[in-house]
C-alpha cells in the first residue's frame, strides 16, 4: 500500500521544492538590479539612484634626484661663501639626497687640508649651511631637517655634543 503512494508523494514533494525555489528566487534581487515600486498616487515622487565610482589610484610622483647641476651649484655656492674662484676649489659630494648634501672642500692652491660642508636646496637654490672642520651647531642644522646619517651629531648652545 505504501508503494502505491510513493510516486504521487515524490511528485508533490518535488513541486513544493521547486515552488519554494521560485518563491525565494523572486524575493531576492540581483546586484545592481533596480525594481520598480511605483504605485498610483497623486503625489509625485523622485527616485534617487546612488552610484559609487571608485576613483583611480593616483600614480606616485617621482622623487627629485641629486644631479650634476646640483653638484655644480653647490661648488658655486661654496666659492661665493669662501670668496675664492670656483676653479680653485676641489669639491667632492660624499652624501646626498634631493635636498641635502654633505661633502669635502679644499682650495687647490692651499697647503691647508680643507674641511667639509653641509648644503641644503631651497627655493632660491643651494645654500651652504656649514663649512669647516668642527661639528656644526644644532641651531645651524635644525631648520633644514638633515638626515642623521649626514649629520649624526651637533653642538648645543652650551657647546655640548648632542647625538641626533
Amino acid at each position: 500500500m505504501i508503494d502505491k503512494y510513493k510516486i504521487p508523494l515524490a511528485i508533490i514533494l518535488g513541486a513544493v521544492i521547486i515552488g519554494l525555489f521560485v518563491y525565494f528566487a523572486a524575493k531576492t534581487q540581483k546586484v545592481n538590479q533596480i525594481t520598480s515600486t511605483a504605485t498610483t498616487s497623486p503625489v509625485a515622487t523622485t527616485v534617487v539612484v546612488e552610484q559609487s565610482i571608485a576613483s583611480p589610484t593616483p600614480s606616485p610622483t617621482p622623487t627629485p634626484q641629486f644631479s650634476e647641476d646640483d653638484a655644480k651649484a653647490i661648488a658655486a655656492a661654496l666659492a661665493a661663501k669662501l670668496g675664492v674662484s670656483e676653479t680653485n676649489l676641489d669639491v667632492q659630494v660624499t652624501k646626498k639626497d634631493a635636498k641635502h648634501a654633505k661633502g669635502n672642500v679644499k682650495e687647490k692652491t692651499s697647503e691647508v687640508g680643507g674641511g667639509y660642508f653641509l648644503a641644503v636646496k631651497t627655493e632660491s637654490g643651494w645654500v651652504i649651511v656649514y663649512d669647516g672642520q668642527a661639528t656644526p651647531t644644532c641651531t645651524q642644522i635644525a631648520p633644514y631637517d638633515f638626515p642623521t646619517d649626514m649629520v649624526p651629531e651637533c653642538l648645543d648652545a652650551n657647546g655640548n655634543l648632542v647625538t641626533r
